[in-house]
Parts: C-alpha cells; sequence; structure tokens
C-alpha cells in the first residue's frame, strides 16, 4: 500500500482527494485522519467475497434497511472520507456523492494491502464517527470478525471461521458460514 505521509505533504482535504482520484483511477483512494491512503484496486478473490456477502445481506436486511456496495463514499468527519467495502444504511439513504451518517454496518473484506488500514485506522474513525457495528472479512483464511462499539472505540465480541456458523441478531439477524462466501 502506497500512502503519502501528513508530515510530508501537509494535510489533505475531501476537495484533495477528489482531484487526486481523477489521476489515479486504477487505484482506491481513501482520506483518513487527513491522510491520503493509496492501494490496489481489489482483486478477483476480494470482489467473489464481497458480491457474495452482499446477497447474504440483502436478503437479512429489514425493509427499513439497505445495503451499498464500494466504491462509495463515507463521509467520516471532516478529514476522513472512506470507502468501506459494504454499509448498510437506511432505507431514506438513496442520493448525493456520499453517504455523510453512520451506517447501520460498515464491512470490511481484506486485501493483502489493506490489512492495517481496515484492522487499526478506519476503525478508529469509524468507532469516532459512530457506527456500532464493524465486521472484517477475511477472504483468504475465510474468517469474519465482528466489532461492537463500546464508547469511541470497538470491541472484539465474536470469530468465526472457515466453515462455521456466524449468526447474529445485531444489527438484524443473519447467519452465514465464512467459507461459503469464497466458493
Amino acid at each position: 500500500m502506497e500512502t503519502m505521509s501528513m508530515t510530508e505533504v501537509g494535510i489533505y482535504t475531501v476537495e484533495d482527494l477528489y482531484a487526486y482520484r481523477e489521476q489515479r483511477d486504477d487505484m482506491t483512494v481513501q482520506l483518513i485522519e487527513g491522510e491520503l491512503v493509496v492501494s490496489p484496486s481489489p482483486g478477483v478473490t476480494h470482489q467473489v467475497v464481497s458480491s457474495e456477502l452482499f446477497v447474504v445481506l440483502a436478503r437479512a436486511v429489514p425493509e427499513s434497511l439497505r445495503v451499498l456496495a464500494a466504491p462509495l463514499d463515507l463521509l467520516a468527519g471532516e478529514r476522513s472520507m472512506l470507502q468501506p467495502d459494504l454499509m448498510v444504511v437506511p432505507r431514506e439513504v438513496r442520493s448525493g456523492k456520499y453517504v455523510a451518517q453512520p451506517p447501520v454496518l460498515a464491512v470490511e473484506i481484506l486485501s493483502p494491502s489493506s490489512r492495517r488500514t481496515d484492522l487499526v485506522r478506519k476503525p478508529e474513525v469509524l468507532g469516532r464517527f459512530g457506527v456500532e457495528h464493524y465486521w472484517v472479512v477475511d477472504p483468504l483464511h475465510p474468517a469474519i470478525r465482528v466489532f461492537r462499539l463500546v464508547g469511541e472505540t470497538y470491541e472484539s465480541d465474536q470469530v468465526v471461521q472457515g466453515d462455521g456458523l456466524f449468526e447474529t441478531d445485531a444489527p438484524f439477524p443473519v447467519s452465514f458460514r465464512p467459507a461459503d462466501l469464497a466458493r
């Protein structure tokens, strides 16, 4: 993952992010606490897991919610514009350039280039922004790790691997086997 340091080039804005993206359409560019974070576009395995999980979530969400997939920006404060792989948001969210309210659920699917960002940096920002449920899915070693917001930080709640059955009632009832997402 290529990153630009804040100390080298200053703190970026959302406008800087959009300008930079125009030059880098082969990369995913996010703004995390004023720092542009650049990573390669997702690979096939990542996208298979993302699309399978999208279908599982779309079938499970209550009528009041909807599932949205990346690339879609989440404005998570003045200096952070993230792109969670999947977001579950209120059904009223249906227009605009980005999502500006905390999603009910944010999901990241790990890639080799995104591990640190998805496991450390994004949860810090999402927690402060008030996203109550954060899930991280590992497609290479099929697993899901569930985080729940306590105050402004996440606590690891549940880890399910391989053919184990992941079941939850929060933020809505859903169940699946992590290994099935990559098949």
